[in-house]
């Protein structure tokens, strides 16, 4: 199946089943205002509300059978793998108490898709691109603009959007180094005073993973930000950042 076609099917599934407007999210709107976007061979898809879990499951009936899988992983986000191809939807995650916090900033009606989006980790990860791949949105006004000035920033206080997930700390490192990002100065100080958490609710293989690929996209960044956020002996021992940790007289 073209993309193309797999893109009409999800719009066009939605549309019969009286869902609400599907999008694309995630990396693929970011790369595409960064001039960055290459071969597609992962979609995120978001609706902004609960109707994305009866999107997946009604796609997932569609590919059964067609070499295809379908699951539900533990963030509740649904995934249908067609082939190589990964479809993954929106678990619609919504920080705790996400409408209050939104409302005391000002934001007297947030929508749906509003609160999903400011629940997400960084402003860069808040766009929506149009499933004909033509329009690219920012529904919290953040994204946009921090992409263009290449910086890293959370989608609400770094306290909270860092404390309702651990594993967005690790995060940080890898996509600073990945897209080139600065990261904001919030962040490196509320991480420097809370270093212990990048290990806390995070698996082991997922915290090496994610700075095997920081250092492979970046090693210069990676050791920097690792200095500056006081994350040396919090991490587990990797072989490539060995000569680093022995140079700090860390544990190795």
């Amino acid at each position: 199946m073209k993309l193309s076609e797999l893109l009409n099917l999800i719009s066009e599934t939605a549309d019969k089943k009286g869902l609400s407007k599907p999008f694309i999210c995630g990396g693929i709107p970011r790369d595409k205002l960064l001039g960055d976007l290459k071969n597609i061979d992962d979609l995120d898809i978001t609706t902004g509300d609960e109707s994305i879990h009866y999107l997946a499951k009604e796609l997932s009936f569609y590919f059964k059978d067609k070499n295809s899988y379908y699951k539900i992983l533990d963030d509740g986000h649904a995934q249908i793998m067609i082939g190589s191809f990964k479809l993954d939807f929106s678990s619609n995650y919504r920080a705790p108490e996400i409408k209050n916090i939104l409302i005391k900033n000002g934001i007297k009606n947030p929508t749906n898709m509003q609160m999903e989006l400011y629940s997400r980790d960084f402003t860069c990860n808040t766009l929506l691109l149009s499933l004909d791949l033509k329009k690219i949105s920012d529904p919290i006004g953040k994204g946009v603009k921090d992409i263009n000035n290449k910086i890293l920033k959370t989608c609400l206080p770094t306290e909270i959007t860092l404390s309702n997930n651990h594993k967005r700390i690790v995060r940080i490192i890898y996509l600073a180094c990945k897209l080139n990002f600065d990261v904001d100065k919030e962040i490196i100080e509320w991480v420097k005073k809370n270093p212990s958490l990048i290990s806390d609710d995070s698996k082991k293989g997922y915290l090496i993973k994610k700075l095997k690929s920081a250092f492979n996209y970046n090693p210069q960044k990676t050791i920097k930000l690792l200095d500056e956020m006081n994350l040396w002996n919090y991490i587990p021992i990797i072989e490539e950042f060995i000569p680093y940790m022995s140079r700090k007289s860390l544990r190795i």
